[in-house]
């Protein structure tokens, strides 16, 4: 998702820090490393040539224009180059280029935090954070079961980290620059007046992890002994201690303050809210370090969504108070099993994370479900008990605090009323398709979205999607630019009646491959938003604003009415986050195999209708390909014909001119008396194989009547008469009519599929009837496979009196210790560590 920016001309240069000795991330002894193989090869993120920049955003804004528009826009690009302050500007951030490239970093790198993030003052909840929705568990687990299997494998993924052995993130052999994956765990965001920050906590003496439910934040250790990595807790382990804080959080009638809505705030509101918590108790503000330096939060929803809508929506925003919006990122698991993951932007895109969502999806399928079968209650008990009781961050209130508490709530509810959030799956067709059109499938998706915009405003705008920049040092994005004068067109030519196929086509490929080059030029830090960013960032405060950057034609051009961005990976059923302008649209999706996934988000600008428009304009595209494939099918076959006649004609001439010649020379001998040396010995005038009169056969008939003959076939009637010329024209005409037969003049409506079985006779045929006995029989078997497995999770317990031992051997009471003992008359369980292990 982009960036959201700020006025042009506007004081935040002057707000930047200045360059500082920004750290790499990891010392110069791990390059040695797996994670960080070719990483100290990585060359600096370029800066295009001055002139290059200013063309190429010149020919961007021209769809977006007006004649007048367009002359002045290119005139202040002109006196921009030209001036002595561009050309100061140009070198001044080319020289800052040159220091950050011998200091490890990027020029841009210790700008775009503050300016694409912590200087955005709206919700980050619903405007910068993202969130991807998990594959489901075939297993149909229960919550604390895929809630504890994917917690350890986050514990495994965050030590392939911590010991540099993940393999780092390639493209075609090349590394990418793995620096954003140190912020993946124990960071956060902080809240502050004008600006935020964000902090990163040693991960050596911050092994813990914040559960919230109903509220409510607790906190528990991941490691048996804090100073040995490899003692981590057990997936059984972990799964007691989030049995143990579910029961906590629900038996908890107390009401304690829901301090979770206060990071969906905005964030001058956020900070002064901060402040407020910090005030009301001094107890708070450690209860809040616990969560800040936690490896990550785990969300226990009580909530078990099941549509498309209430899925996106529980993990983008969920109630606003079990949530931590300024965490690394969120583990959100519901009551149903289901699952999602909600991340903070500021420090790190989205490739990482799905990275790991990828790594706890694939590898959560591969590995058992934890559980309590097989366990007898001595086994149980003596697990739980040797684990320290999750701790409860007992936030305490004021009543400036519960002012805060109400206020936070009534803005977050308004927002969530104001967003309309439509997810959009499209199952016609998918990248497989679009490639046997031999296009790019993202730029193929992205001129669908302006075709369906066009649709439905009747107008393009400027159109962002995020190109990675990750083959550089510290490279995080450059803006793709979709809108085109390519684009146009081919957007005008979709709705033109007087446009034919071929011609909407062509407008396409042409939209296509110019998106595809300005992305290529993005990935490879040659696109214009960058530079000029950094050439408006480098002015001194004092400096007067160039020309270029007044016109209201940058502003316009750089303010992402559509926003795209796209993550496709099969394991994710749902993906999304906020617009970045009021009037604009946020559009995520996600290109599959055979399918095609949009969420499309606003503040109540027709999110549903422009789904609807997305999904017509890829019904239209897919169409107008076919019809042309059929139609190019059809010439070509009627181009095959042309050439096998012109073939047989020449056949036909060069026999007739050997025929001419024969009787000339036949002629020749009997005026020369010859005729007798001419024959052969037996009298006859040589054999059937030298003949020179021998009778032409009759044309043999076509291999198959021919129903139909072409005028081409009557004007050259005569070359018919040879057997060699007919039978290849009747070759060359059945194909032409097998090319003319197969375009689509039936009724079915654009990408419709024709049916598989035909029904003869009222009847469906005998393989149709057989397939579908098979598939009910298949079908049936398995629901009484369904009803024979057996449960997962928590012990059966038929009376609530086991239900109750049954908790209370979890929590590891010192009661049932004795009655355990008393009932089996054995001495040999061992008794609750006297001296547990000390707190984080």
């Amino acid at each position: 998702m982009p960036p959201h920016t700020s006025p042009p001309g506007s004081a935040l240069a002057a707000t930047l820090p200045p360059p500082t000795d920004l750290a790499c991330g990891f010392s110069e002894t791990d390059y040695g490393t797996i994670m960080h193989k070719g990483q100290n090869e990585l060359p600096s993120l370029p800066i295009p040539p001055l002139d290059q920049t200013l063309a190429r955003y010149i020919e961007s804004v021209r769809p977006l224009t007006t004649d007048q528009e367009y002359e002045r826009t290119v005139k202040a690009a002109q006196d921009f180059k030209n001036s002595e302050q561009g050309q100061s500007l140009d070198q001044r951030l080319r020289a800052r280029a040159l220091d950050c490239e011998q200091r490890g970093t990027s020029w841009l790198a210790e700008w775009w935090d503050d300016w694409a993030y912590f200087a955005h003052r709206d919700s980050s909840t619903f405007f910068v954070n993202y969130y991807f929705g998990f594959q489901d568990d075939p297993r149909v687990p229960t919550q604390t079961a895929r809630a504890a299997l994917l917690v350890s494998l986050a514990l495994e993924f965050r030590q392939l980290i911590a010991t540099c052995t993940l393999t780092p993130d390639m493209a075609r052999n090349a590394p990418f620059c793995m620096n954003m994956y140190r912020y993946l765990f124990n960071y956060s965001r902080i809240a502050g007046t004008a600006t935020d920050t964000a902090v990163g906590f040693p991960t050596e003496t911050n092994n813990h992890i914040c559960v919230v439910r109903n509220g409510k934040f607790y906190i528990f250790e991941t490691l048996h002994l804090p100073s040995k990595p490899s003692s981590v807790l057990s997936p059984r382990e972990i799964m007691i201690q989030l049995e143990r804080i579910k029961k906590m959080a629900d038996d908890d009638k107390s009401v304690a303050p829901p301090i979770g809505i206060l990071s969906t705030g905005q964030r001058d509101q956020a900070a002064q809210d901060r402040a407020t918590l910090f005030q009301a108790h001094t107890s708070n503000k450690a209860h809040m370090a616990k969560i800040e330096t936690s490896m990550f939060v785990l969300c226990l929803d009580a909530s078990s969504p099941s549509t498309s809508e209430e899925f996106s929506r529980a993990c983008w925003h969920g109630d606003g108070s079990s949530r931590w919006f300024d965490k690394c990122f969120q583990l959100i698991v519901f009551a149903n099993g289901r699952a999602g993951m909600n991340g903070e932007h500021s420090k790190m895109d989205a490739t990482p994370t799905s990275r790991l969502c990828r790594y706890l999806i694939d590898e959560a399928q591969a590995r058992p479900l934890p559980d309590f079968r097989n366990l007898n209650a001595e086994d149980l008990y003596e697990i739980a008990s040797a684990l320290d009781k999750p701790q409860p961050l007992n936030f305490v209130t004021s009543p400036a605090l519960d002012r805060a508490i109400t206020n936070a709530f009534t803005y977050f509810k308004a927002t969530v009323d104001a967003h309309e959030m439509v997810p959009t799956e499209f199952k016609g067709y998918g990248k497989g398709l679009i490639k046997s059109f031999k296009m790019s499938p993202d730029a193929y998706v992205q001129m669908a979205l302006q075709l369906a915009y066009y649709r439905k405003h009747g107008e393009l705008v400027a159109t962002y999607e995020s190109a990675a920049t990750r083959k550089y040092r510290h490279g995080r994005t450059e803006t793709a630019r979709s809108c085109s004068i390519e684009s146009k067109a081919f957007c005008e030519a979709m709705d033109d009646p007087d446009v034919g196929l071929k011609a909407r086509a062509a407008a396409c490929r042409a939209a296509v491959g110019r998106h595809a080059q300005y992305t290529a030029w993005a990935v490879d830090g040659q696109a214009v938003d960058r530079h000029l960013l950094g050439l408006r960032l480098i002015r001194s405060p004092d400096e007067e604003v160039p020309e270029l950057f007044k016109d209201p034609i940058y502003s316009r051009t750089s303010r992402w009415r559509l926003s795209t961005s796209q993550i496709s990976d099969d394991c994710f059923i749902a993906y999304g986050w906020g617009e970045v302008v009021p009037d604009g649209f946020g559009c995520a999706y996600m290109v599959k195999e055979s399918e095609l996934y949009f969420c499309i988000t606003s503040l109540h600008l027709g999110s549903r209708d422009l789904g609807q428009y997305i999904v017509d304009a890829l019904a239209d595209m897919r169409f107008t390909f076919e019809e042309v494939r059929k139609i190019e099918k059809a010439e070509a076959a009627q181009a095959a014909i042309v050439a096998a006649a012109a073939e047989a004609l020449s056949h036909a001439e060069r026999a007739s001119q050997m025929a001419r010649a024969s009787r000339g020379e036949l002629a020749d001998a009997l005026v020369n008396g010859n005729l007798q040396a001419m024959s052969a010995p037996d009298g006859h005038l040589g054999d059937s194989g030298s003949r020179l009169f021998v009778r032409s056969p009759s044309p043999g008939r076509p291999l198959q009547p021919v129903p139909r003959t072409s005028l081409f076939f009557q004007k050259h009637d005569p070359v018919l008469r040879t057997a060699l010329a007919r039978s290849a024209m009747a070759m060359a005409q059945e194909k032409y009519w097998s090319g003319i037969d197969d375009i689509a003049f039936d009724l079915l409506p654009p990408g419709s599929p024709r049916p598989i079985h035909a029904v003869v006779g009222g009847s469906l045929s005998s393989e149709a009837v057989a397939s579908s006995a098979a598939s009910t029989s298949s079908s049936s078997s398995g629901a009484k496979a369904t009803d024979k497995a057996p449960p997962t999770g928590r012990p059966r317990s038929d009376s609530g009196s086991q239900l109750r031992n049954f908790m209370a051997i979890l929590m590891g009471e010192d009661g049932m210790l004795s009655r355990l003992r008393s009932r089996h008359g054995s001495s040999n369980l061992s008794a609750k560590p006297t001296t547990p292990p000390s707190s984080p």
